[in-house]
């Protein structure tokens, strides 16, 4: 199953509204229960919207949650600023990483622990957020570096990047909560900088 990335609408002048309620019921769900405990039912009740009106435009609960995580994504990720420094780039980088594992009010990837084990569909449209969400900040980082006149080991940006993601997740899920300033400040100190510097 292909994970929908078409713009289709809702049919009916209340379309829009209602289709943004339905993405927003997912949303909130996902934070307050995750991933499996989640139904159309649900989904339709919280969004006031019927059964019939979400199947129209959705497959399936794995369709539907990829959709909606599909377009918070795109949404909400803001690109970290230029700080100054390669330093202060990485821990604005490993900031929005981190807040975006552990979840601020919204899904996070913790709510969807047992639906990445189980569902292939939502397995592959994290894999695809985690991947296009890390070459988009990597390209920036290395951007801002050689406009500053740094030096940098490019190839090294990818590792980099997926090892932060990999630090905080496993932090997030055994401590269940986001990773401290202090913990991401050590983890760029010792291990990430010099990767990318030295």
């Amino acid at each position: 199953m292909e994970i929908s990335n078409s713009s289709r609408s809702l049919h009916g002048v209340r379309g829009e509204p209602r289709e943004r309620a339905i993405m927003d019921a997912v949303v909130e769900l996902i934070a307050e229960v995750g991933y499996e405990r989640i139904s159309m039912d649900s989904i339709a009740a919280r969004a006031r919207a019927s059964k019939t009106t979400i199947y129209r435009r959705w497959a399936d609960k794995a369709e539907l949650v990829a959709d909606a995580l599909r377009r918070r994504a795109e949404g909400d990720v803001a690109t970290p600023p230029d700080t100054g420094s390669i330093r202060g780039d990485l821990l604005a980088n490993a900031e929005a990483i981190a807040t975006s594992i552990a979840g601020s009010g919204g899904p996070s990837f913790l709510g969807l622990v047992e639906g990445i084990r189980d569902d292939p569909v939502l397995r592959e449209l994290v894999r695809r957020q985690i991947d296009t969400a890390s070459e988009r900040f990597g390209a920036t980082l290395i951007e801002h570096a050689r406009a500053r006149g740094e030096h940098i080991h490019a190839k090294r940006v990818a590792a980099v990047f997926g090892l932060m993601v990999s630090q905080f997740f496993l932090g997030a899920l055994l401590r269940s909560g986001e990773t401290g300033a202090h913990e991401r400040g050590r983890l760029v100190d010792d291990i990430l900088l010099p990767l990318l510097t030295e």
